[in-house]
């Protein structure tokens, strides 16, 4: 299989989120418009339509050159996050502590590019430094290089993955119904019995 060497500046359009003005009460007021921290991104693949956090329309329009659209892959790059990696699929927005990729280039699989990053956690905790708070800044971020297949490999690793992390999420939730279902299944009993 033959590889090529990428930097991720070369893949995609990379942009660093940002907060709308908190002091703006319209910039999240009636928010419909996901925006995501690095709280979200630590849930990768399962964090789409998991956040908690929406801002406005007038607040997207605020930071509009911060705001992603169409497939992206996100990447915690400060603090105990780093590293941490997610996909999103849909317009939102991201605070300043995620660098996202957006905008792929022909011949780049998002969803590929997401499971590399996605086991490339230490790496990025090493190269940004040893500093109280690691930073990895958008410059060294965009250099980073990564080595990727043809389409057609990229495409069928992700078939294959993909599957499985729908199976896992599938089973995750047939979990947290396990104790209503057993909540339920002991009150029927107790009913019969009566």
């Amino acid at each position: 299989m033959e590889l090529r060497k990428y930097k991720l500046a070369d893949i995609g359009k990379v942009i660093t989120g940002k907060t709308p003005s908190t002091s703006i009460v319209e910039n999240y007021a009636w928010g419909t418009i996901p925006f995501y921290t690095p709280e979200d991104v630590a849930k990768g693949l399962g964090m789409m339509g998991r956040n908690s956090r929406f801002i406005s329309k007038t607040g997207f329009e605020e930071i509009a050159s911060n705001t992603i659209s169409g497939e992206s892959v996100l990447v915690g790059c400060i603090g105990s996050d780093m590293g941490n990696v997610a996909y999103s699929n849909i317009t939102c927005a991201t605070n300043q502590q995620i660098n996202a990729i957006t905008q792929f280039k022909n011949g780049i699989e998002p969803l590929y590019v997401y499971y590399l990053l996605s086991t490339m956690k230490s790496y990025f905790q090493k190269i940004a430094g040893s500093t109280t708070t690691p930073i990895l800044p958008k410059s060294v971020f965009e250099e980073i290089e990564i080595h990727l297949p043809g389409m057609k490999k990229q495409k069928d690793v992700v078939s294959i993955l993909y599957a499985l992390d729908r199976k896992i999420e599938l089973n995750k939730q047939i979990n947290d119904n396990l104790p209503w279902l057993d909540h339920s299944l002991r009150g029927a009993r107790v009913r019969r019995v009566a």
